[in-house]
């Protein structure tokens, strides 16, 4: 099968197969389908698949992306939570080999190994999704977010959508913003926008503990208001009701922890965590940080 040729045709083919099998759309389950052929094409564009590639891609629906996709790659893998939809995606491509059809919840299922990614996210597992792909190898990935989910990845120190997530992404990958999506190019409309970004897995290593480094990010902003000395001696103040002999370790003041949390850069917050294993130590460190993150 050939790419939508028009938008009509695309969404005369979502709302004939949802007839067929009797669905009406969950928006609970995320279920909007996008019915503008023109922006599959741009997101198939923007990825620039080619017959090496292995593809991901994380709610299936009804096929709309898939279609545009799995003639022209080495092999596809479809991630859809809904049992119709997936038996749907089944039927559909029966005779075609080079495509896997994945029933299970995207935030639990264990992903295979893939080169991109291109999906259209359920909006509801857009965080928990986004951060079991930054912990993943890959080389692209091309994703519809809700816009103002989308916006954290841009964000900068010390502004209000500054986050875990803004932190971990600029650590971990490099974003650019695409192209923003009118409701109106779904079905049903969502009440939101959406917004199309491009994720590109960064090949060198900004920190050498990067699962320390992430919970300790998690700790903190958890308390993201807060002022990083008070928030870390709290935590050392806990811990040393633990030891039959005090933990004699004391946050001092200095260009770090006088600050509020979300306003330290990803440089910053790399500084912070490295003096702050030197001084406790590396052991009992990761034993702190892992134990108010659990």
């Amino acid at each position: 099968m050939d790419c939508w040729k028009s938008s009509s045709e695309l969404k005369s083919y979502i709302i004939t197969s949802l007839n067929q099998l009797g669905i009406k759309p969950s928006q609970q389950k995320g279920q909007n389908f996008l019915i503008n052929s023109d922006i599959i094409k741009f997101q198939v564009a923007q990825a620039n698949i080619s017959t090496n590639d292995v593809i991901l891609e994380i709610g299936g629906g009804l096929g709309n992306l898939t279609r545009c996709m799995v003639n022209n790659v080495k092999k596809m893998y479809v991630i859809e939570a809904d049992r119709r939809l997936a038996q749907f995606l089944q039927d559909t491509y029966s005779s075609t080999s080079n495509i896997e059809i994945i029933l299970g919840d995207a935030v639990k299922v264990d992903f295979p190994l893939f080169t991109k990614c291109i999906s259209n996210l359920p909006y509801q597992i857009s965080s928990p999704i986004t951060f079991k792909l930054l912990n993943h190898s890959f080389e692209l990935a091309i994703l519809m977010y809700q816009k103002e989910f989308a916006q954290r990845f841009f964000a900068e120190p010390g502004s209000h959508d500054y986050s875990r997530l803004s932190v971990m992404m600029n650590l971990r990958a490099r974003c650019k913003y695409l192209k923003t999506i009118k409701a109106s190019s779904f079905l049903p409309p969502p009440k939101i926008q959406s917004s199309i970004v491009s994720v590109q897995k960064k090949t060198e290593t900004l920190i050498e503990d990067e699962i320390g480094f992430s919970k300790f990010v998690t700790l903190l902003f958890s308390h993201k208001k807060k002022i990083v000395r008070s928030v870390l001696s709290n935590v050392l103040r806990r811990k040393a009701k633990q030891f039959t002999i005090p933990i004699n370790l004391k946050i001092e003041p200095d260009r770090f922890t006088e600050r509020r949390i979300f306003t330290l850069s990803l440089d910053e917050l790399i500084d912070l965590y490295n003096n702050l294993k030197t001084k406790i130590g590396e052991n009992l460190w990761l034993d702190i940080i892992s134990q108010n993150t659990s």
